[in-house]
């Protein structure tokens, strides 16, 4: 019986890895045909992920542009709940905040006032939420698959939990040799314990390139959509 969702995990970074620069200036990376294809998989999907901090730095809209289709619902990771309710995630499609277990019910009901759904999940203690638990939920509200956007602290934790299925990467001819990695630290220490694609895909996208892939999985974490 399946258990949690189909997870993408799509990323936009330079040819050297990069999501942003130093600053945290991120727009725009990849081309204006990336960004229509970033719409397309919105589109394609029934929720998307996004972390706090993606929020704080863009304010985005998570919502589907450029092309037909209906906006997913949107699932930001907000541990402590302290994301401004005036942002622009509270409006339009349904929006679910994950926070930790225990969070202030102030705060929660605050957030529910605003028309937000509000889910509880464990936390580590350097505040990462457990991403397993989010997909078991996302599971149960009838979410069948996941759009991952970023960023790169999320990224590592959904690549740790093994909930990744899929990589849609768009890279652009650019270098800035410095700057926010795609994918944050997982505390890997040897090659052999690196993250293994398969069915690896490279196609023209724009200006940039678009690499599609699978995720190996191991005989405990096997998912098929």
């Amino acid at each position: 019986m399946k258990k949690r969702p189909f997870v993408t995990l799509k990323l936009a970074q330079t040819l050297d890895g990069c999501i942003a620069t130093a600053s945290g200036d991120s727009k725009w990376i990849t081309s204006e045909t990336s960004r229509v294809k970033t719409h397309q998989l919105r589109a394609g999907n029934d929720a998307i992920l996004v972390g706090s901090n993606t929020v704080r730095a863009d304010d985005p809209q998570l919502s589907v542009r450029h092309i037909e289709g209906k906006s997913p619902t949107k699932i930001v990771l907000d541990a402590r709940l302290d994301l401004a309710t005036g942002l622009k995630i509270f409006s339009g499609a349904p929006l679910i905040l994950v926070a930790a277990k225990g969070v202030g019910e102030d705060r929660v009901q605050e957030r529910e006032n605003r028309g937000a759904v509000v889910w509880q999940v464990d936390a580590s203690e350097t505040g990462r939420l457990d991403l397993s638990q989010v997909m078991e939920k996302a599971m149960s509200a009838g979410f069948d698959t996941v759009l991952i956007e970023g960023g790169s602290r999320v990224a590592a934790s959904a690549f740790l939990a093994g909930i990744v299925d899929k990589m849609v990467v768009f890279i652009a001819p650019k270098i800035l040799g410095a700057g926010l990695p795609s994918v944050g630290s997982m505390g890997l220490e040897r090659i052999a314990e690196s993250i293994q694609l398969l069915d690896v895909e490279v196609d023209q996208s724009g200006d940039d390139l678009m690499v599609t892939a699978s995720i190996q999985k191991g005989p405990s974490s096997a998912h098929t959509p």
